[in-house]
């Protein structure tokens, strides 16, 4: 979180003001001293810190799973059946996989929606996290799961097409304390809780059995892109900027400006993970990468996938 903050984040910042400005001309170093001149800001927790060009950037994830760990760590710390009675209930009676909604439609409802993060309250994610932890790994809850994956998505659909009244209203659906926005805001909190489900039982598969396209294998492609996913992610804002910078005042189609860009990125971030992240121990630990793989009994291999 550190490194990319430091690192990774102020070169948008400072293109976006060139982008706004011709006549902004400050060198990079000085804006760079500039975007890291902060004050704490603890009313806005958990992003503490402040100031006239600091942001997280599309970071601000990192900052929200580093808060939810360090708060969830004490409970991880028990040596307990994790899911407990509560698998053992929704084994029993699958309708209860619908019970996790109704938390994250009163925190959607009551503490509004931030636009900012996605369109949702920051300590939705939280409810979001602990449910995963809690019950993700449970078989209890996996078989009810994978068996309803069809109905929660539907369910989720028509949740929310219900919000569409409300998102097209003239008052403000995100923050406004009118009876249709507060409804508006727990029917969307309660449809992404279904569609979660819907996607994870969808994916899911019974212990022990294989894909059945390779039985017994892995595809090296998909193993490569597990891996590589949060690096990836880290690097491309400032990649795609760049590009976008450059060729966004462009007398061009839009569509061939998008699709350079796109194009673009693609592959810069690839070879900057490729040849700069996944080939070195340090730029694997500053990037939230385990250890490359080292074979038994012989000297370190390359880095595995």
């Amino acid at each position: 979180m550190v490194f990319g903050t430091v690192v990774l984040c102020p070169l948008p910042q400072w293109l976006r003001l060139r982008a706004a400005d011709p006549a902004y001309d400050e060198p990079y170093p000085a804006f760079w001293g500039r975007f890291l001149t902060v004050r704490p800001d603890p009313a806005d927790f958990p992003f503490v810190l402040e100031g006239e060009h600091f942001e997280t950037g599309h970071l601000w994830f990192v900052v929200l799973l580093l808060t939810f760990c360090l708060i969830l760590a004490p409970f991880a710390a028990f040596p307990t059946d994790r899911a407990g009675r509560v698998a053992g209930a929704v084994g029993r009676r699958p309708v209860l996989l619908l019970l996790p909604a109704l938390p994250l439609a009163a925190v959607n409802a009551l503490l509004g929606m931030e636009e900012d993060y996605a369109g949702w309250n920051r300590w939705a994610y939280l409810l979001f996290f602990a449910y995963g932890f809690l019950l993700a790994d449970d078989e209890r809850v996996r078989v009810p799961t994978r068996r309803a994956a069809v109905r929660m998505g539907v369910l989720g659909v028509v949740l929310f097409a219900a919000t569409a009244p409300g998102f097209v209203a003239g008052e403000d659906p995100f923050t406004a304390g009118t009876p249709t926005a507060l409804a508006t805001r727990a029917l969307f909190g309660a449809a992404g809780w279904c569609w979660v489900l819907a996607i994870l039982g969808l994916l899911d598969r019974p212990a022990g059995v294989p894909r059945p396209a390779r039985p017994g294998r892995t595809s090296p492609f998909l193993a490569y892109l597990a891996v590589a996913a949060l690096p990836l992610y880290v690097l491309h804002q400032p990649v795609v900027v760049a590009y976008a910078y450059g060729v966004v005042g462009r007398s061009a189609p839009a569509g061939a400006k998008y699709a350079v860009i796109v194009a673009a990125s693609l592959v810069t971030v690839v070879l900057l993970y490729e040849l700069g992240v996944r080939r070195w121990a340090v730029t694997r630990w500053l990037f939230g990468m385990r250890p490359a793989a080292r074979p038994k009994g012989g000297p370190p291999s390359a880095p595995a996938p």
